[in-house]
């Protein structure tokens, strides 16, 4: 079939703009994909900027409470009076408890110690510990101190002191790589051993070093209690202007392990790293790893406009939809160009059915408006010949009539309580000189004698589109049969033929107009292929059925049912009542 060059335009302008749908899908999903990159790197940067404030506050912290606890202790070392000058572990704890028991950060303190570096002696506040224990807390502190090495031009430290004025200068050096705590695991727990070393000023090596074993928890709690806030207080690890007075606990979580993965401190309400950052401190603070993750119910507080959500389920409806759309268009394309296929067919098979009677009445009228005809039998022959063709002309038209109200929904017939099988012989009278014109014969077998509500006028079109089916299908010189009954509240009315028949699969296509049979499109057979639409539609109206069946022959035949009616058959009403009403089709 010969495709016009609007058609293929239009379809190729259509898949065009399927194309630029899926581009421009595709340009939203991604620019939303990029934009949720962006606002998840944000994020990713405040957890950044969060954990480096965790880094140094922890590490100013846990300085702080070193120091605090152990700086007395170590700065009342002198060197030229070593032995009269280094405190026992006692009281290095009662300095200890006295000058840093405000933080609450001596509770898991499990003994004190001091170490003294000219004879290598471990003394302790605890006198029935492990020996293991004892070595490892030992060997972590000297090892430690080892590293640091000697100091090459040490420079002389004042720390204010409540016992010496305002400024006491030490005998000893302690700088802020003289505090260290040292984290490691005894009987699968973590372990944690503080410890200041005081160096002599002259060679910088270790004089006296003094500390405590710990539980890591309880020394590690307050420092980060410190580091989150007071409830209601602003928190330094995330600006106030982010995050406005949204408790930081909410926001942010806080985790801290150490090197070798064990946990030591974890904040309230832990939320899953989605957005997460991490450090590790130096190694005088434990190595420990900081690792800061927000949570995620907050990022469209912490990020302009909110987290941008996935638009991917929405474009790909989105999608889906101006595909179906499209394949829409393209079915309707696919049906107007059937549909003016077959108008043309339409067209095509009217014009045929219309010439044939009207070059059969111009040619007798010609030869007897011209006087050839000599007998008058001829002249009568001609004449009936005349009538059965104007008959025919008349039938065709009020078919395609019918039709074209049917499509505007204008069809309208008048019911009136009709003989049936009475109407029937009229409609087969009517149709007789069509049928001897064809050599076929109709055999009736009317048996309904019932009384119908019907249009005479649209029960003849129906009966004489039943009629010319039967005789066009049919072979040349077959007995076309004709039968009514009763059954239940209908009466019945078929027409058979004796043709090909229609096979079971098409048997509810055949009623629907401008529809052919594969082998009736292939043959010579003429038709305009809205004899039975029409057929349909009328018997519809009148609150009926239409079926097509196989004849007992092997040919087709085709059923009609109407409603009965208990009123008596109207004689009165004339073929073409000029009052009508209107009667919806039952489906």
């Amino acid at each position: 079939m010969r495709r016009s060059p609007r058609l293929v335009g239009t379809v190729g302008l259509l898949i065009l703009a399927g194309v630029l749908t899926a581009v421009l899908a595709y340009q939203a999903f991604d620019a939303a994909r990029s934009q949720r990159r962006t606002a998840e790197s944000t994020l990713n940067d405040y957890a950044k900027l969060a954990d480096w404030q965790l880094t140094k506050q922890t590490r100013n912290q846990l300085l702080t409470q070193v120091i605090t606890s152990l700086l007395r202790s170590a700065s009342q070392v002198n060197p030229e009076a070593l032995s009269k000058s280094a405190l026992a572990p006692t009281e290095v704890e009662d300095i200890a408890r006295q000058t840093a028991g405000w933080c609450g950060c001596l509770s898991g303190v499990k003994y004190f110690f001091r170490y003294d570096w000219t004879d290598g002696t471990l003394r302790t506040t605890e006198t029935d510990l492990p020996d293991a224990d004892l070595a490892w807390a030992r060997d972590t502190m000297v090892a430690y101190a080892k590293a640091l090495g000697p100091l090459r031009d040490p420079q002389v430290t004042t720390f204010g002191a409540p016992d010496a004025g305002p400024f006491k200068q030490l005998a000893v050096i302690l700088r802020n790589d003289s505090y260290a705590m040292i984290f490691g695991e005894r009987n699968k727990k973590p372990t944690l051993v503080v410890f200041v070393v005081a160096r002599d000023l002259e060679k910088g090596l270790p004089l006296v070093t003094y500390g405590y074993v710990s539980d890591p928890k309880p020394f590690l709690a307050p420092a980060f209690a410190n580091i989150r806030g007071a409830p209601g207080e602003p928190s330094p690890l995330l600006p106030p202007a982010l995050i406005g007075q949204l408790p930081i606990d909410s926001i942010l979580s806080i985790s801290v392990t150490t090197p070798a993965g064990l946990e030591v401190y974890k904040s309230p309400g832990w939320a899953a790293p989605q957005y997460s950052a991490q450090d590790t401190i130096e190694k005088q603070f434990g190595s420990l790893v900081m690792k800061v993750s927000l949570n995620n119910k907050f990022a469209d507080v912490l990020v302009v406009g909110g987290l941008p959500q996935s638009r991917l389920p929405v474009l790909i409806a989105l999608f889906v939809i101006a595909a179906g759309l499209l394949s829409v268009a393209l079915v309707q394309l696919r049906r107007q160009q059937e549909l003016a296929r077959l108008r043309t067919e339409f067209v095509s098979g009217v014009s045929h059915e219309l010439r044939t009677p009207l070059a059969q009445i111009r040619w007798f009228a010609e030869l007897l408006h011209m006087g050839k005809l000599r007998s008058e039998e001829e002249r009568a022959r001609s004449a009936g010949i005349i009538d059965q063709e104007a008959r025919r002309l008349t039938y065709l038209v009020e078919n395609v009539l019918n039709f074209s109200r049917t499509e505007k929904g204008q069809n309208r017939v008048a019911p009136a309580p009709s003989d049936l099988d009475h109407e029937i012989a009229d409609a087969l009278e009517l149709f007789a000189p069509l049928a001897r014109a064809r050599r076929m014969s109709i055999d009736t077998r009317l048996e309904a004698s019932a009384v119908v509500l019907v249009d005479r006028d649209a029960l003849r079109q129906v009966l004489l589109n039943l009629l010319d089916n039967a005789a066009k299908y049919g072979p040349s010189g077959q007995t076309i049969t004709v039968g009514s009954e009763i059954s239940g509240d209908h009466a019945r009315v078929w027409v058979e033929d004796q043709g090909p028949g229609i096979p079971h699969e098409d048997r509810h296509r055949v009623w629907e107009p401008y529809v052919r049979l594969n082998r009736e499109a292939e043959s010579t057979t003429g038709g305009s292929g809205i004899g039975l639409s029409v057929v349909r539609e009328l018997v519809t109206m009148h609150g009926g059925r239409t079926r097509a069946e196989g004849a007992p022959g092997g040919g087709a035949r085709l059923v009609i049912e109407l409603p009965l009616t208990h009123d008596s058959p109207d004689t009165s009403t004339p073929s073409s009542s000029p009052s009508h009403v209107q009667l919806k089709a039952v489906p």
